[in-house]
């Protein structure tokens, strides 16, 4: 249960007097567009070094103490085993190894800037700092996305918790072996999807009970003839 708690919270906003708080939203989304695309860029080990040794000041500086940092990092260290063992694979331990672990902690530093974003920024502020720069309707459908990532962490968490007591081979520490990888697409990722895919359609009937349908587009021209 201490392990289900911990990823409960993840991604979901949470409030702090700090500075990483009082930031407006528009910097914040520049931030962390600056930090993926660095993470992206980046081909040495001591620039991925540095960039994950600022998103922890940052996580510090927002007083989102360590339980909050690993219950967003853990959902990305997921994927540097399965990337390293690939590479392993591919071209053996002499270069497969800092070739995995250089990727797999690029995908990582890509995605944690934006979990720092929702953690740190209200819905609201969200909404009033892209309604300034797109309309209306692109808005919408951008945060009701971003609603939806502490929704589907918490489904994986679900689910995964339900396939363990089954007997599936889906825990951290099975998935490093690639044998237990068909469990982790038959047991998690499907079942996931299915989900997924119902909550979009309540999504999309939500959206259209609200006029952000096919005939919204139609509507505002109207008004702005």
């Amino acid at each position: 249960m201490k392990e289900y708690g911990a990823l409960h919270n993840a991604f979901q906003f949470r409030y702090q007097d700090s500075p990483v708080h009082r930031l407006g939203a528009g910097w914040k989304i520049a931030l962390a567009l600056a930090f993926s695309a660095a993470a992206v860029a980046a081909r040495d080990a001591w620039i991925i070094a540095a960039l994950l040794a600022s998103l922890v000041g940052l996580y510090w500086l927002a007083r989102l103490g360590v339980s909050g940092l690993w219950g967003d990092l853990r959902l990305f260290l997921i994927q540097v085993p399965l990337i390293v063992t690939l590479y392993l694979i591919k071209d053996g331990v002499a270069s497969g190894l800092a070739t995995g672990l250089k990727i797999g902690f690029q995908i990582l530093l890509f995605f944690l800037p934006g979990a720092l974003f929702l953690r740190t920024t209200r819905g609201s502020q969200i909404m009033a700092g892209l309604r300034k720069i797109m309309p209306v309707s692109m808005v919408f459908i951008i945060f009701t996305s971003l609603r939806f990532v502490p929704f589907f962490v918490r489904e994986i968490e679900e689910i995964a918790l339900m396939q363990r007591l089954r007997g599936a081979s889906v825990a951290p520490r099975d998935l490093v072996n690639p044998r237990n990888w068909k469990d982790l697409f038959d047991c998690l990722f499907i079942p996931l999807l299915i989900r997924a895919i119902k909550t979009a359609e309540e999504a999309a009937l939500s959206a259209e009970a609200r006029h952000f349908g096919p005939a919204y587009g139609i509507r505002e021209e109207r008004k702005k003839g």
